[in-house]
Protein backbone atom coordinates (compact mmCIF):
# COMPACT_ATOMS: atom_id res chain seq x y z
CA UNK A 1 0.00 0.00 0.00
CA UNK A 2 1.23 3.71 -0.97
CA UNK A 3 -1.26 5.54 0.00
CA UNK A 4 -4.77 6.09 1.90
CA UNK A 5 -6.26 9.05 2.57
CA UNK A 6 -10.05 10.35 2.73
CA UNK A 7 -10.60 12.90 0.17
CA UNK A 8 -14.39 14.07 -0.24
CA UNK A 9 -16.68 11.53 0.67
CA UNK A 10 -13.90 8.74 -0.55
CA UNK A 11 -11.62 7.12 0.87
CA UNK A 12 -8.80 6.42 -1.55
CA UNK A 13 -6.00 3.49 -1.25
CA UNK A 14 -3.77 3.46 -3.82
CA UNK A 15 -1.49 0.39 -4.24
CA UNK A 16 1.61 -0.35 -6.46
CA UNK A 17 3.23 -3.41 -7.78
CA UNK A 18 6.57 -3.80 -7.63
CA UNK A 19 6.99 -2.78 -3.59
CA UNK A 20 8.85 -0.09 -4.21
CA UNK A 21 7.87 1.21 -7.60
CA UNK A 22 10.69 0.74 -10.14
CA UNK A 23 11.96 2.08 -13.43
CA UNK A 24 10.06 -0.38 -16.13
CA UNK A 25 6.45 -1.88 -15.78
CA UNK A 26 4.51 -1.04 -12.74
CA UNK A 27 0.97 -1.77 -11.95
CA UNK A 28 -0.94 1.10 -9.86
CA UNK A 29 -4.23 -0.10 -8.41
CA UNK A 30 -6.55 2.39 -6.52
CA UNK A 31 -9.71 1.25 -4.13
CA UNK A 32 -12.27 3.46 -3.83
CA UNK A 33 -14.36 3.25 -0.66
CA UNK A 34 -17.42 5.72 0.49
CA UNK A 35 -16.25 7.40 3.88
CA UNK A 36 -19.18 7.11 5.73
CA UNK A 37 -19.55 2.94 6.06
CA UNK A 38 -16.20 2.15 3.75
CA UNK A 39 -18.19 0.32 1.27
CA UNK A 40 -16.27 -0.51 -1.99
CA UNK A 41 -17.46 2.35 -4.98
CA UNK A 42 -17.75 -0.02 -8.17
CA UNK A 43 -19.06 2.37 -10.34
CA UNK A 44 -16.75 5.54 -10.44
CA UNK A 45 -14.82 6.63 -12.86
CA UNK A 46 -10.76 6.51 -12.26
CA UNK A 47 -8.04 8.63 -13.71
CA UNK A 48 -4.72 8.07 -12.65
CA UNK A 49 -1.57 11.10 -13.76
CA UNK A 50 1.48 10.87 -13.07
CA UNK A 51 3.94 13.90 -13.38
CA UNK A 52 8.05 14.19 -12.94
CA UNK A 53 9.78 17.32 -13.80
CA UNK A 54 13.13 16.55 -14.92
CA UNK A 55 16.65 18.40 -14.16
CA UNK A 56 16.40 20.13 -17.92
CA UNK A 57 13.20 21.40 -17.48
CA UNK A 58 11.16 18.99 -19.88
CA UNK A 59 8.39 17.62 -17.77
CA UNK A 60 7.09 13.84 -17.99
CA UNK A 61 3.34 12.73 -17.50
CA UNK A 62 1.17 10.25 -17.63
CA UNK A 63 -2.38 10.28 -17.92
CA UNK A 64 -4.32 7.11 -17.79
CA UNK A 65 -7.35 5.64 -16.85
CA UNK A 66 -7.85 3.01 -14.19
CA UNK A 67 -10.30 0.23 -14.34
CA UNK A 68 -11.58 -2.83 -12.88
CA UNK A 69 -11.06 -5.02 -16.31
CA UNK A 70 -7.35 -4.30 -15.45
CA UNK A 71 -7.23 -5.73 -12.14
CA UNK A 72 -7.76 -9.72 -10.84
CA UNK A 73 -9.15 -7.83 -7.75
CA UNK A 74 -12.30 -6.48 -8.84
CA UNK A 75 -12.33 -3.64 -6.14
CA UNK A 76 -9.69 -2.27 -7.26
CA UNK A 77 -9.38 0.13 -10.74
CA UNK A 78 -5.69 -0.49 -12.20
CA UNK A 79 -3.60 0.34 -14.51
CA UNK A 80 -0.63 -0.49 -16.10
CA UNK A 81 2.01 1.73 -17.47
CA UNK A 82 6.04 1.63 -17.92
CA UNK A 83 8.04 4.37 -16.05
CA UNK A 84 11.21 5.54 -17.98
CA UNK A 85 13.27 6.81 -15.46
CA UNK A 86 13.70 6.78 -11.37
CA UNK A 87 13.09 10.26 -9.27
CA UNK A 88 10.57 11.72 -7.02
CA UNK A 89 7.01 11.97 -8.80
CA UNK A 90 3.84 13.00 -8.34
CA UNK A 91 0.46 10.88 -8.47
CA UNK A 92 -2.77 12.39 -8.96
CA UNK A 93 -5.65 9.82 -8.06
CA UNK A 94 -9.31 11.77 -9.62
CA UNK A 95 -12.67 10.06 -9.10
CA UNK A 96 -15.54 10.88 -10.36
CA UNK A 97 -18.67 9.45 -9.55
CA UNK A 98 -22.53 11.16 -10.06
CA UNK A 99 -21.32 14.18 -10.70
CA UNK A 100 -18.89 13.97 -7.17
CA UNK A 101 -15.34 14.68 -7.63
CA UNK A 102 -12.60 13.83 -5.46
CA UNK A 103 -8.82 14.08 -6.22
CA UNK A 104 -5.77 12.92 -4.40
CA UNK A 105 -2.14 13.85 -4.70
CA UNK A 106 0.62 12.35 -3.54
CA UNK A 107 4.64 11.60 -4.06
CA UNK A 108 5.79 8.30 -5.40
CA UNK A 109 9.45 7.46 -5.46
CA UNK A 110 10.86 5.77 -8.22
CA UNK A 111 13.44 3.57 -8.12
CA UNK A 112 16.32 2.62 -10.12
CA UNK A 113 15.31 -0.67 -12.23
CA UNK A 114 16.90 -3.93 -9.87
CA UNK A 115 19.70 -6.12 -11.55
CA UNK A 116 18.59 -9.22 -13.29
CA UNK A 117 20.92 -11.61 -11.39
CA UNK A 118 19.17 -10.19 -7.86
CA UNK A 119 15.57 -10.58 -9.57
CA UNK A 120 16.56 -14.21 -10.66
CA UNK A 121 19.12 -15.60 -8.39
CA UNK A 122 16.58 -18.17 -6.90
CA UNK A 123 16.75 -19.63 -9.72
CA UNK A 124 20.66 -19.59 -10.45
CA UNK A 125 21.31 -21.23 -6.90
CA UNK A 126 18.82 -24.13 -7.24
CA UNK A 127 20.70 -26.63 -9.53
CA UNK A 128 24.39 -26.19 -7.49
CA UNK A 129 22.01 -27.21 -4.97
CA UNK A 130 20.15 -29.90 -5.48
CA UNK A 131 23.96 -31.17 -7.07
CA UNK A 132 25.37 -30.68 -3.70
CA UNK A 133 22.63 -32.81 -2.11
CA UNK A 134 22.99 -35.12 -3.99
CA UNK A 135 26.53 -35.69 -3.50
CA UNK A 136 26.39 -35.57 0.12
CA UNK A 137 23.41 -37.82 0.06
CA UNK A 138 25.95 -40.21 -1.69
CA UNK A 139 28.94 -39.79 0.72
CA UNK A 140 27.07 -40.61 3.41
CA UNK A 141 25.25 -43.65 1.66
CA UNK A 142 28.95 -44.71 0.92
CA UNK A 143 30.10 -44.14 4.26
CA UNK A 144 28.00 -46.61 6.05
CA UNK A 145 29.29 -49.33 3.85
CA UNK A 146 26.12 -50.97 3.83
CA UNK A 147 26.82 -54.20 3.15
CA UNK A 148 24.55 -56.93 1.92
CA UNK A 149 25.69 -60.48 2.75
CA UNK A 150 26.01 -63.03 -0.18
CA UNK A 151 24.43 -66.34 -0.11
CA UNK A 152 26.91 -69.27 1.11
CA UNK A 153 25.79 -72.29 -1.19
Amino acid sequence: MLLQKRSGPFIITLFGDPTPVRVGRADLSVMCQKADDNSPVLDARVLLRLRRPSNGGDIVEFTLPAKHENASNKLLYAAALNLPSPGNWRVIVDIERNGVLASLMAPLTVLEKQPTIITYWPFFVIVPLIALLFAINRRLKRGRGIRHPRARP
